[in-house]
């Protein structure tokens, strides 16, 4: 008999290994190919207390519902220095030029969605695959008041952080929600 807080087992393990870790390991080969970034994961999970939880300049959010399991969002959070730094080296290995932008301009925030893209629909076929899940449509998320959505309905978050060899971290964050 599970009870309602154990709704996966081992919540932190379960989010970790079922729903996490393949979005990770397709973002890291990801950031390798398109990017020529190494990044690395120790893979280690920590609960994040929902007032902590904050946007950090570029995220990606992905609604995901695992079924007959609880709803939850995944969440790509960068923060603008490594979402910038991501952004420049996928412009500048698809176009070939040198790139050194700034700010979070148009083509860098194609770039980014270029990037995201490829490794969460890698990080999907993996998932669809091997478990029942669905997956709503990724939502870009470039301004704190869009933000806002990320917390709605959740009552655990799970985070994993993801290094960059450069220099620079991003997180993955699966937001739970109460049971459905």
């Amino acid at each position: 008999m599970q009870l309602a807080g154990d709704h996966f087992g081992n919540s932190r393990t379960t989010v970790r290994n079922d729903i996490l870790v393949p979005f990770i390991s397709e973002t890291i080969l990801t950031l390798e190919s398109m990017a020529d970034l190494k990044a690395s994961s120790d893979l280690l999970t920590y609960q994040d207390a929902l007032d902590t939880f904050i946007f950090k300049g570029f995220s990606v959010c992905l609604v995901t519902r695992r079924q007959g399991e609880v709803d939850g969002k995944i969440v790509m959070n960068h923060d603008l220095a490594t979402a910038l730094a991501i952004g420049n080296r996928v412009r500048a290995k698809m176009l070939g030029t040198e790139e050194n932008a700034t700010t979070l301009n148009a083509e860098v925030s194609e770039a980014l969605a270029e990037f995201a893209n490829t490794a969460i629909g890698l990080a999907i076929r993996h998932l669809s695959a091997t478990r029942k899940f669905s997956f709503g449509t990724p939502a870009y998320i470039i301004s704190q008041a869009d933000s806002q959505m990320f917390l709605e309905g959740v009552k655990q978050i799970f985070t994993v952080p993801v290094d960059l060899a450069v220099g620079g971290r991003f997180y993955f964050s699966y937001l739970m929600h109460g049971e459905g």
